[in-house]
């Protein structure tokens, strides 16, 4: 039996459908976003989005508050935008906001500007290996899956990218959890595989805002060097 916490959706009952990108159009190494254009929340196209659809979509959708959704929005659009806009795929220029050890996504290739756009496999297969198949992912396995990423790097991450990536773990758990703090395997199957807004899942009922989110990745820090030192 689900353990959902949430019975409010975004737009009642009436989510645009699912339709995934075709040729020409433009994603990102972000499932959240990618996932907002597949839905139609954002251009399908992926193409010269401003800054305040940015904002109104992450917020419409998966309920951040006004400051955090601006923050994301003009770090996205300052780091790899142009004239104040932004196409999804230059979210994939390497060491930029993308890192190394990405969740799905491989690491760029030796002279290459941009980041493998398309979802690996491997790697989906291998993050989705951690969860319990009955219970889901908690965030102490979002920690191990960040753990075990970073370990296979030449090089560790510095201190900015290293940063985001616990946050991106942090986000990804208080927006996907249920109400037991594990969020379930097909939700994740969904989000990170599909890039699809997953089937019975809903936004938190009370907003994430930047102390939420900064919070918790300090706490996927702290569960990283635990797991490190064991």
């Amino acid at each position: 039996m689900s353990t959902a916490r949430r019975s409010y959706s975004p737009h009642g009952l009436h989510r645009p459908p699912f339709v995934p990108a075709s040729q020409g159009d433009k994603r990102s190494p972000c499932p959240a976003l990618n996932a907002l254009a597949n839905h139609g929340y954002l251009p399908h196209d992926g193409k010269n989005i401003g800054i305040w659809q940015l904002i109104q979509a992450v917020r419409s959708v998966y309920n951040l508050s006004f400051p955090l959704a601006a923050l994301l929005a003009l770090t996205g659009i300052l780091f790899c935008g142009h004239a104040m806009r932004l196409d999804l795929d230059a979210l994939a220029l390497h060491n930029k906001i993308e890192h190394d050890a990405s969740i799905v996504h491989a690491d760029a290739l030796e002279g290459h500007s941009k980041a493998p756009i398309p979802v690996d496999p491997d790697l989906l297969h291998s993050f989705l290996s951690h969860a319990n198949p009955h219970k889901g992912m908690s965030l102490g396995c979002l920690a191990q899956v960040r753990v075990d990423r970073e370990a296979g790097l030449a090089s560790p991450l510095d201190h900015l990218h290293s940063e985001i990536g616990t946050g991106e773990a942090a986000l990804c758990w208080l927006l996907l959890k249920e109400d037991n703090g594990q969020i379930p395997l097909s939700t994740l199957s969904q989000w990170y595989g599909e890039e699809r807004i997953p089937d019975d899942w809903a936004p938190p009922q009370k907003g994430v805002g930047i102390f939420d989110a900064r919070q918790k990745a300090n706490e996927v820090a702290e569960l990283m060097q635990r797991i490190r030192c064991q």
